[in-house]
């Protein structure tokens, strides 16, 4: 991907929902976490510009570097 280009991660469930329903609790290491989904990105070079985690989403929005 060229320098600026985007990248979006969708799931049509938040992280919250999703455990709800898989019976399970977050924890601090899920990956789509936002300090640890920046961080990953940030390593492949890529930063993260915005990030909905709701009840019926799971978007984050980052640009190539």
């Amino acid at each position: 991907v060229r320098p600026e280009g985007a990248l979006a991660l969708f799931h049509p469930v938040g992280r919250a929902a999703l455990a709800a329903r898989q019976g399970r609790e977050l924890t601090a290491d899920d990956v789509r976490a936002e300090p640890n989904i920046t961080a990953l990105l940030a390593a492949s070079g890529w930063r993260l510009t915005s990030m909905a985690d709701d009840e019926d989403r799971y978007l984050a929005l980052a640009v190539r570097d």
